[in-house]
């Protein structure tokens, strides 16, 4: 393991790791300092949402877990935390491809085709989050896709370029603590978030919930992070994450 500090954050690099968020947790809690990161480009099993794997080819992609640790931040408006990872993913990527936005609540897409998946865990010290480990991949140089995932992307997909990993990394580092810089202004955060949300485009679009199939579109998101659909019959219906899919 190496350590070095770029664009404002103190990296520890591994070899290889099977997760680096599992690392993270694994980590003595004097480790965890505010923009750590646990950096690698060899992990063997990256773990997605909800129990999903994340396909990461050694060498060719960006695997890393940052770690925050603001000071007495409300841990009710942790969402915060995500539209902070979720924005600075979406400023690096859409520093090389065009119709970037963010899936509800923090998968990036470039058009129909997830390009990065973003995993995060926090810890709760009475009012505040004590710490947040945000897991995120983001796919950069891999040619082809193994797994059963729907819908993958990569930038050398996208462009026909591969880029070198050291300068991906210190940009999206740079994306990342732009907006963290900005964590304490929500309003700030929800417009941008707003702004760039996958379909939120005013059209109605097919979903599918416990009580079966409706079409609604994408209103927003509330100050839990929940997501915000207005169906045909112009009822609002509020969702917290994985209660509700696209169809």
């Amino acid at each position: 393991m190496k350590t070095y500090a770029i664009s404002g954050f103190n990296v520890m690099e591994y070899g290889e790791l099977d997760s680096t968020n599992t690392m993270a947790k694994q980590l003595p809690r004097a480790d965890l300092k505010d923009k750590t990161v646990i950096l690698t480009y060899k992990q063997t099993h990256g773990k997605g949402q909800v129990g999903n794997k994340w396909e990461c080819e050694p060498g060719k992609n960006l695997s890393m877990t940052i770690v925050f640790c603001p000071q007495r931040f409300d841990a009710g408006k942790q969402f915060a935390i995500s539209m902070v990872i979720a924005l600075g993913c979406h400023d690096f990527v859409s520093r090389y491809a065009d119709h970037c936005t963010i899936k509800w609540p923090n998968d990036i897409y470039v058009e129909d085709r997830k390009i990065s998946g973003i995993l995060i865990e926090h810890t709760i010290s009475g009012p505040y989050i004590g710490f947040s480990i945000c897991g995120v991949g983001v796919n950069v140089n891999q040619r082809n896709f193994l797994s059963d995932a729907p819908n993958p992307v990569s930038l050398f997909q996208l462009t026909g370029n591969e880029l070198n990993l050291n300068v991906a990394l210190e940009q999206f580092l740079e994306c990342i603590g732009n907006w963290y810089d900005k964590l304490f202004d929500y309003e700030a955060l929800e417009k941008a978030y707003l702004k760039v949300m996958y379909r939120r485009d005013g059209n109605f679009y097919e979903w599918k919930d416990e009580h079966g199939k409706f079409r609604a579109l994408v209103d927003g998101v509330d100050e839990y992070g929940q997501l915000l659909l207005k169906d045909e019959h112009g009822a609002c219906r509020i969702y917290a994450f994985k209660e509700v899919a696209w169809l």
